[in-house]
């Protein structure tokens, strides 16, 4: 299986886990609209994620774009860097959401741990996309 092959795979992975995340906060928010739950976090939404999330996505990509030689073209660029940093680090987000159903528990060290790894494998597989 090439480099290019695994990448489609992990994009279609991390598609669905967002929106199995985004499903859980829409039930979350319907369920506190018909007084069936308690209110939704503030901060659940799966856009708002912590900076240090891009940053692991932003370095795996960078090494992954290193190690493979990837000639830096705008387009080049601007695939790694949406498919590289952003989604990478909305679906480690998603991965927190889902864990935490929602935010309501604390994170710990091994959801924090969880999070970092799904940034960084998205972004340093995301290379193969170009």
């Amino acid at each position: 299986m090439s480099m290019e092959h695994i990448a489609v795979v992990v994009l279609a992975v991390e598609v669905v886990v967002m929106v199995s995340a985004r499903v859980g906060t829409e039930r979350r928010h319907w369920a506190h609209a018909r007084g069936r739950g308690p209110a939704p976090q503030p901060r659940e939404d799966l856009t708002f994620v912590p900076a240090a999330l891009y940053g692991i996505a932003a370095a795996a990509m960078a090494v992954g774009a290193l190690t493979t030689s990837v000639e830096p073209t705008l387009a080049a660029l601007a695939t790694v860097a949406m498919f590289g940093v952003l989604l990478p680090a909305f679906t480690a987000n998603a991965v927190l959401r889902l864990c935490t159903r929602g935010g309501r528990r604390a994170l710990g060290p091994g959801l924090r741990g969880l999070a970092a790894t799904v940034a960084a494998t998205g972004g340093l597989v995301s290379v193969g996309l170009i």
